[in-house]
């Protein structure tokens, strides 16, 4: 992909991930019944979450993207949060959970797994498309801030429907990676615990990939601000303006994915008219947004310092 291609959208994100989950449940769910794999069923437990999973997100992602009314000024996109919310909380009960349990039961009472070489083969077309969807997941979360690692954007990014399906697909090629050792092991020594194993493994991993989810979430729903970063360079190119002596006070939110609201107070310099602030006021707008195109709607407030105001009064 070059450097100017364009980013796959959230909806294509969202939507490549739910066709991979389509295809998960269906051939899955066939080819545990044939073999009689619990890392088969946890496969298509798996599919099966990812599919409601995905589907609350494509609804979320819709819905957040309602235009802004009187009742809700600043629009629907905080929305999405809870809709990840919602994901996190089935994907930790409904892949986590149920795969652990089945798993455990396959541990203590074995059963012998039928027709390996197909699960083998059903695994491996698991783990290609849930890469190429990873593959997607991994192009939009990098093409928001390019300037960012692709840590850092992971831990501190707002786009949290893509963040989301961005760990479907992740765990999605885990547990196919999981499922390959897991029945590998089992070929190799004979031994039908290990397949309950790779079920426990695969229900485990997703547990705690759903809870880092369902922190993160917790976090911008009430009400995360930007990275130390983001804020210096808010500050940095309003300070840059013509007129503006200096930022006094600089407060962020976010108002959905990759929408931030900011709200900072300035400092001009002394002897402006009216339509000269109002000037300095617009650019400082035009700039920020500029510079941080995550700005969604941005307030300046004119102030003056504290020390100032108490000298003037003294006087």
């Amino acid at each position: 992909m070059s450097r100017h291609a364009k980013a796959p959208t959230d909806v294509q994100v969202v939507s490549t991930s739910l066709v991979v989950s389509i295809s998960d449940v269906l051939l899955n769910l066939l080819v545990a019944f044939l073999t009689g794999s619990t890392v088969m069923l946890s496969q298509a437990l798996q599919g099966m979450s990812d599919l409601i999973t995905g589907g609350l997100l494509f609804l979320g992602v819709k819905r957040s993207k309602k235009e802004a009314d009187l009742r809700y000024q600043f629009g629907y996109g905080r929305e999405i949060f809870f809709w990840v919310l919602m994901g996190g909380i089935f994907m930790f009960m409904g892949t986590g959970g149920l795969s652990f349990y089945f798993g455990y039961q396959q541990l203590i009472s074995p059963d012998p797994v039928r027709t390996i070489t197909l699960a083998f083969a059903m695994l491996a077309f698991g783990f290609v498309t849930n890469l190429y969807a990873l593959s997607l997941s991994i192009k939009r979360l990098h093409r928001v801030d390019a300037k960012l690692s692709w840590w850092r954007q992971l831990t501190h990014s707002s786009i949290v429907e893509t963040k989301a399906t961005l760990l479907i697909d992740f765990m999605g090629t885990t547990a196919a990676f999981l499922g390959l050792v897991a029945l590998a092991l089992y070929r190799l020594t004979n031994n039908a615990q290990f397949d309950g194993l790779g079920s426990m493994a695969i229900g485990g991993t997703m547990m705690v990939a759903s809870l880092l989810l369902i922190k993160d979430v917790r976090d911008l729903i009430v009400g995360r601000s930007v990275d130390q970063e983001v804020a210096d360079e808010i500050k940095r190119v309003t300070e840059s303006v013509t007129g503006i002596r200096s930022v006094l006070d600089l407060r962020t939110m976010y108002l959905g994915s990759a929408k931030l609201l900011v709200i900072v107070e300035v400092h001009v310099e002394d002897g402006l008219e009216t339509n000269q602030i109002e000037e300095v006021v617009d650019t400082v707008k035009s700039v920020v947004m500029d510079s941080v195109p995550q700005v969604h709607h941005i307030q300046v407030e004119i102030e003056t310092p504290d020390d100032e105001f108490l000298t003037s009064t003294s006087t």
